[in-house]
This record gives C-alpha cells, structure tokens and sequence, in this order.
C-alpha cells in the first residue's frame, strides 16, 4: 500500500469520474437518488462509469463504489486497513442508540477479535446441532396454520417464521408477547436507521423520525437489560445464544460487560431475523416460477425424507436443496452492498485515495457479472454442479475474517424449513402480482409476496407476475 501526498489524494479523487452533486441539494440529492433504489443506483453507476465511481467528493465526506472482485478481496481481506462502520445511525455520544447499535458489525481492531472469539462458541457445529429440533418445531406449528387455498402474504410469513427462530435460539424466549414486541420494536429501530428522513435530517426533535429511532433505542436497551438480568438469575443454564454469551469468557477469564451483550444481542437478533426471512421468501418466489426446479426439488426430498423433517446429517445429504439455496442467494441476495472506511491512505486501482474514504461494494452487481455466473439474470442450480467462485466472487455470506459468524445457523435453519415446507406444500404466486424490490437493511419484496397455498399435489405451475422483478430475474 502506497501512501500519497494531499496534492496527490485531491487531484485522484477529482479524477474518479462519477456523478455531479445536484445542483440544488449538492451532495444530499445524489443520496437520495441512492437510498431511494441503491440497486438502481449502483447499476447506473457500473454502466456510466465502469468498477470504480465516486459518489462523494467532500473533503470531511468522501466515498467511492468498486465494482470488481478483486475489489472485493482487497476491502474484505483488509479488516485493519478497511473498518467496518456498521449498519446502523451512529446516533449521540453515550445514547442508548449507541449501545444498541455497537455489536460485532461496528466493532474493529482487538475488541472484534475478542467479541468474535466468544461470539463463534455458540455457532460452533456442536452447538448448531442441538437447534435443530426447536427449528422444527417452530415451523412446524407456523405452517401447521396454512390451510390449502388460502392466500398469504409469504414475506410476512417468513418473517413470522425467522423472528420466532431467532426469539427462540438467540434470545431464550418463546412465541410469547414479550419476544414479539422486542422483534417489533427492532425492526422499526432498523427501518428508522436507514430511512431517508433520518439520514437527511438527523435532529432529535419531537416528531422526526430521528427522535422516534432514539425512543426505540432506549426501549430496546431496557428490555435487553431485564432479559440478561433475567438468565442471570436463573438456576438452570439456558442453551441460547444469549445465555452462552453470559457465561463465555476469555482464557484469562475476561467476559462480556452488560453495554456488549445489549450490542451484539440486538445486532446478532436484527441480523439474522432480516436475512433469512428475505432469502427464504426470495428462494419460494423461485421455486414457484420455476416448476421443474421446484417439482425435482420435491423428487429429492419425498425420496429420502418420505415427509419428515431431515436430522442435522441428512441437510448435507440433499445435494439439489443446497444448490437451490446457493443461486436463490446467489441471484437476490439478502444483503445487495456493503461498505468500510478506510484508517491509512490507500491505492485502489490506479487512484490514490485518502484515509476516512468509505470504499462500498455490492455483493448484487458481483452476483450478477456473466463473466463468473454466465446467464447471471436465470435462476439454474445445477451451475453450481461446476461453478466453483472464489469466496470473493460469491458473497451471500461476506468473505474475509469478518464473513458472517451464523452463516452456518441460517443455513440449517434455510435447509430445514424449506425440506418441510417443500414436501407439504405447493406455493403459487398470485397471478399479476406486482414484485418489487426494497431496500431497508435487506432487500425484500416491497408488496409483500402474495401466494397462494395448495396442498403438494405436483401440478406445478407459473404464474405472471409484474414489477422490477424483472429486471434481476430471467422468468421468460
């Protein structure tokens, strides 16, 4: 890495080509276009101006998009070099945004290392096994409500489903009042985070949404509270994560302080309820659009399973399961970009840039360049009986030493409501339905996903269906 002077910096970040600052709102306007659609945005700024665009040229407030796998390696295998910032509004010093906000996702250096080391004992596989048979469980009694010829929004399903799977393996808590209310306020904290009224006018005054996410925030980290003060109270050792993370501790005895558990809590809950909720409702529109996958998918399982659930041996077994949920992941991913800021001036490409850059990358753009996935837009899972990407080419759980600690978990729990839900049912897309996308922390359909339920009766089918769905998918 070549450090550069300040001559040097300014004149390679004028010439970066990328879009101009609108001429009225200057660099906010260009925001706004971005967090109205960042996929829109992202692909007009590949197609205009080619792997690297600037987006921000402010001197306090500088940022460039890479569109490259190499890209890709250079920011993700760099966690020293490139800091992650976090997905969520840094918010006031000392706030109880803050502490909410501040887990593994915002955490760099020594401190993420140590977070992590702790934080991977409960997503190590002898501790993954004995989820599975709550997992079942839940989905079994979500499902068990579908009665065949009934119309439902599957994305809130799925959201039903992934918040109770997470209540009950992050958090200890059951299908109760209390962990619905905790998942609801999260996900309207979430939403406020990333809005574009809380971007653009970030002022704690009664009534803006800025004010209301630092409510929530403070509602948040009391619940938190009582819920740790709770299983510490406790006699018999719980076996979710949050339990785990109470005991854990470093071989000098070091453990979590209560402001790191209320981070990681809230931050592991909110990122794997979001994730998988979007990528189980994604894979079901697909499957529903395309038949034959869908009808050898059910060959697969009824042929081994004979309708059970699978044990945690037989998921990696159904080798057509797992390349069905790899391209659903690959083809609309959960998460559609990232970024991180870098600490030292850096050269990327031919460009010398300076240190406090925010470099971003799109794990959507990388997923969808034919030269690596060829026909990127049609959804085939048998590319993946000879595609082999480098992990910084296929990113549906990041790369690099900060790569997703629960990619494991979210995976069984994907292979393992998708078995049951597969061989019992038949999933239609309701004709004409308008599929768009939306972007708050995941990318999920903006109108919810209309389906309607059958019992598995093989008369597998497509339906039409409207919106920029098809502008990602091939459903001719």
């Amino acid at each position: 890495m070549t450090e550069a002077t300040t001559e040097s910096i300014q004149h390679d970040l004028e010439k970066i080509p990328g879009p101009l600052p609108h001429p009225i709102l200057g660099w906010r306007g260009n925001l706004f276009r971005f967090l109205s659609d960042p996929l829109a945005y992202m692909q007009m700024l590949r197609r205009t101006y080619g792997e690297i665009a600037v987006f921000v040229r402010r001197p306090e407030n500088k940022m460039v998009f890479t569109f490259h796998p190499k890209y890709n390696q250079q920011i993700l295998s760099n966690p020293d070099l490139f800091n992650s910032v976090g997905i969520t509004h840094l918010g006031p010093e000392g706030s109880a945004h803050r502490k909410v906000g501040h887990g593994l996702l915002s955490m760099n250096g020594p401190q993420h290392k140590q977070q992590r080391r702790l934080i991977m004992l409960p997503f190590q596989r002898n501790h993954i096994v004995t989820y599975r048979d709550a997992i079942v469980e839940i989905v079994e009694d979500v499902t068990g409500r579908w009665r065949s010829g009934s119309r439902l929004d599957m994305f809130k399903e799925m959201k039903e489903l992934t918040r109770r799977i997470s209540s009950k393996i992050l958090l200890g808590l059951d299908a109760s009042s209390k962990a619905f209310s905790v998942s609801a306020i999260m996900e309207k904290w979430l939403e406020l985070n990333i809005s574009i009224k809380t971007r653009l006018l970030p002022i704690d005054y009664l009534g803006l949404p800025y004010h209301r996410m630092l409510q929530l925030a403070e509602k948040l980290e009391r619940e938190t509270i009582a819920m740790i003060e709770q299983k510490r109270s406790e006699e018999i050792a719980g076996s979710d994560v949050l339990s785990i993370l109470i005991r854990a501790h470093d071989e000098d005895g070091t453990t979590m302080t209560d402001d790191e558990l209320i981070g990681q809590a809230n931050i592991l809950f909110a990122a794997s309820h979001e994730t998988t909720s979007s990528s189980l409702v994604w894979i079901l529109f697909l499957l529903a659009e395309h038949p034959a996958v869908y009808a050898n998918l059910v060959d697969e399982l009824s042929g081994r399973l004979k309708g059970s659930a699978p044990t945690f041996d037989e998921l990696n077994q159904l080798s057509l399961l797992d390349r069905v949920i790899k391209e659903g992941m690959r083809i609309l991913p959960a998460a559609v970009y990232t970024y991180r800021l870098s600490t030292v001036p850096f050269e990327l490409g031919p460009y010398h840039l300076p240190e406090r850059t925010t470099v971003a990358l799109s794990h959507y753009i990388t997923h969808h360049m034919p030269e690596i996935y060829p026909e990127p837009e049609r959804f085939n899972p048998d590319r993946w009986l000879t595609c082999s990407p480098t992990p910084y080419e296929y990113l549906a759980f990041g790369a690099g030493p900060r790569a997703c600690i629960g990619g494991g978990f979210a995976t069984m729990a994907m292979k393992l409501s998708l078995a049951m839900i597969v061989q019992r049912f038949r999933l239609s897309v309701v004709p004409h339905a308008r599929i768009n996308r939306h972007l708050v922390v995941t990318m999920g359909p903006q109108h919810g996903m209309p389906m309607t339920v059958h019992e598995q009766d093989r008369r597998f089918g497509k339906n039409p269906v409207r919106g920029n769905i098809h502008e990602m998918v091939d459903l001719r």
